[in-house]
Parts: structure tokens; sequence; C-alpha cells
């Protein structure tokens, strides 16, 4: 009757243990926690509860505890679907498998679009325009539910440095750049002068072959961001007079390069930089909307092609 009553005792606590830990509750359809750094058990088994991720909190906790596995579950995002016991939703928070979010720098946008960004993410992050350098790749870039912006910013610079550096070491040796200052420089003027993948080792090549003449670049960007600073869009056509406008960043102005970017660069734009088409192109002009250019080798040549796109329209 001992033995029995014992080995029925040891069915019911099995079946139980079974029960609570081990069986499947209802299934979940896509159910996402975030997790932060520092919660505390109780407080992830309530959130978990509330859910209807899982049944009994208790068991949860002692699950655990039994297990010693306070510290070892991860913080972040995780998604969370199908049946699911205690088991398997802890193994799950312990593999750091997490839901990664992503947001686009996209080519073309400047620091305070990238602060935007930032403080959307993260509203009460203290970063601010100083604290956004330069050289930085416009890309998608990644980032956790619990990431601080002064974390998604810390991971794009360290992103955009080893991509820069890698591209920096395969460069054409004859380019006339210093640095890679001056890389993302003139990066970001090639991304403001043409979105077409193809004609940027082009145009890279033009601004080198004015450079090494000492030709001004006279770009029309390099103008537009003299007068907005890149906190707006200029919202009218350029006009002759604008090429005259007192400002360090006016390429028609001023011989070499602008002190700094006039917007942030995507990778084919930096990579054509680094090594630019080969051509005796001196001037370029857009031949249609689509953004399509032509390109000439000497002045007389550019302005018949102006002359041409005139007469076509």
């Amino acid at each position: 009757m001992t033995k029995s009553f014992s080995f029925l005792l040891l069915i019911t606590f099995f079946n139980l243990f079974y029960y609570l830990f081990f069986s499947y509750d209802k299934e979940i359809s896509n159910s996402t926690i975030v997790i932060q750094q520092g919660m505390k058990i109780h407080e992830i088994s309530k959130m978990l509860h509330e859910k209807k991720i899982i049944r009994n909190k208790s068991a949860f906790n002692f699950w655990i505890k039994l297990n010693f596995l306070e510290k070892k579950i991860k913080f972040g995002e995780f998604q969370l679907s199908g049946k699911n016991s205690i088991y398997n939703i802890t193994k799950k928070l312990l593999s750091g498998t997490f839901v990664y979010r992503k947001f686009t720098l996209v080519e073309g946008m400047y620091k305070y679009e990238l602060l935007k960004i930032l403080k959307q993410i993260d509203p009460n992050s203290v970063v601010s325009i100083y604290d956004i350098p330069d050289n930085i790749i416009a890309d998608t870039y990644s980032y956790l539910a619990t990431d601080t912006a002064e974390r998604i910013l810390e991971n794009i610079i360290n992103y955009s440095q080893r991509f820069s550096e890698d591209i920096w070491e395969k460069r054409d040796k004859n380019i006339p750049i210093k640095n890679v200052d001056e890389l993302y420089i003139l990066a970001s003027i090639v991304e403001k002068e043409t979105a077409i993948k193809s004609e940027k080792g082009k145009i890279a090549g033009v601004f080198f072959n004015r450079m090494s003449i000492g030709m001004r670049l006279q770009s029309d960007p390099t103008v537009e961001f003299s007068i907005t600073k890149g906190v707006k869009k200029l919202g009218r056509k350029l006009l002759r007079k604008d090429l005259k406008f007192d400002s360090e960043y006016n390429t028609y102005m001023n011989k070499g390069l602008p002190p700094s970017i006039i917007c942030y660069p995507g990778k084919e734009s930096l990579i054509a930089v680094s090594r630019p088409y080969n051509s005796n192109y001196l001037f370029f002009v857009a031949k249609n909307k689509n953004g399509q250019h032509y390109f000439s080798v000497n002045y007389k040549e550019h302005l018949e092609r102006i002359r041409s796109i005139k007469n076509a329209k």
C-alpha cells in the first residue's frame, strides 16, 4: 500500500511538473516582448502573463530560480509565436535570438535628418547635432529595441569607419585627395550630383580632372548647401546670382574642396571617388528628367550639349 501510494504520488508529481513547465499553452500569434536591461524576474513573468504568453507567473519564477537562470536571460526584443511551454519560452529568452529593427539613412540626407531619426527611436536621448560626425555612410542600419540613441550612433560610426578604411586601402593611389575626410567630402558632392550608379565614377573623374588643372569644382549642390547649410531644401532652382553666394562651401567661388561634407554619401559614391572613371571629361550637364548627363571634354562641346538640350524641349 505504501509503495503504491508512493508510486502514485510520484506519478502525480511528475504530471504536475510536466504540466507546469513542459506542456504547451494555447498557441501564440506573433507576440512581441521587450525585456529591458535590469528587469527583475517577477517583472518579466508579469509581462508574459499579461500578454497571455504564460498561464502561471509563479511557475515561471520557480523554473528560473530552480535552474539558476536569473542572470542569464538576455535583454532585448523577442518575437514569440506558435505553441510554447515555460521551458521553450525560457530557452528563447536565453538564446539571444532578438528582433532587430531597421531604419534607413537615405543617400543625400544630412546630420539633421539623422538626429531626427535617433530622437524618434530614443526620445530621451541627449545626443545633439554636435555629437554626430561627418564620416558616416548613408545605409540601412539595424538596432535593438533596448538600444539607446548613443549606442546606435556608436554602431553607425564603427561600421562607417571599417568600410571607409577598407575602400581607402583599395583606392586608386593616383587620386589627388589626402585622407578619408576628403574622400567623404567629394563623395558627398558626387552623391548630390547624381543618383545614377553608372555615372558616379564619371562625375568623380570630372572633379578630379578639374582639380588637376587648378579649375574650380563648380558644383551646384555646394551652392545650395552654402545657402541652406543642410537644414532644409532650397525649394527653388538656383539662380545665376546664387553662384556668387559668399561661403567657403561655394565651389564656384573657391578652389578645391569645401571644408566638410554637404550630405551623407552612400557606398557607391564613396567607391566611385576612391576608384574614379578615367577620362578627359571636364564638364557634364543633365540631359533629361531621369537625371542622366552628357559629358564633354571641353567648354565648346559643353555649350553645344546645352544648346541641343534646349532645342529638344
